[in-house]
């Protein structure tokens, strides 16, 4: 049986989507380490502080599935955002939960991605979860030339097989492929 694709943002739709949570930080910085660091909804939910390392750029991913361990570099961007954000905090989760206590709830993570994306106005918003962000950084990593077996680790696969079915080729790459392929047909 086929598989369906997973579904994966452009780039200037992720843009739009943090342009729109530019005024609510927590929400932002959320789905920027969605996107920026490929995570799982429940690895964003557990990090914390302690995990960040802002000198190096590197976010130890604890426990991701499998229970493996694994380090993600930030994007220099980012890492200004990020470093800004954790300096408001001292230890504990990134991430901070209703009453002040715990972590965010994997619920809440899910309703904050949909409201961006609708009010982002992306076709099928209904459809866009955490997961979109992970599966649209790799995709992009993907169409700037990352090689598969980077990605690979970033996203914590055990398997390469699992990444080729994370990653797309954009419309635009692929036509300028088969252009080259056929020139000379012209």
């Amino acid at each position: 049986m086929a598989r369906k694709l997973p579904r994966f943002l452009t780039r200037p739709e992720v843009l739009e989507m943090f342009r729109l949570a530019n005024g609510n930080k927590r929400d932002l910085i959320l789905m920027k380490c969605l996107y920026y660091l490929g995570l799982r909804n429940s690895e964003a939910q557990k990090m914390l502080v302690d995990d960040i390392d802002v000198i190096n750029k590197t976010v130890k991913v604890v426990q991701g599935k499998r229970k493996k361990d694994r380090y993600v570099p930030i994007p220099e961007g980012f890492a200004r955002d990020l470093r800004a954000w954790i300096a408001e905090r001292s230890e504990g989760p990134l991430f901070g939960g209703r009453s002040g206590s715990g972590t965010i709830s994997d619920r809440h993570i899910r309703r904050i991605v949909k409201k961006y994306a609708k009010l982002a106005n992306v076709r099928k918003y209904e459809e866009i979860h955490p997961h979109t962000l992970r599966h649209s950084y790799a995709t992009h990593l993907q169409n700037k030339g990352v090689p598969l077996n980077i990605i690979q680790n970033m996203l914590g696969h055990e398997n390469i097989e699992t990444t080729t079915i994370y990653t797309h080729m954009g419309l635009d790459q692929a036509r300028g492929y088969v252009e080259k392929a056929f020139e000379e047909f012209e």
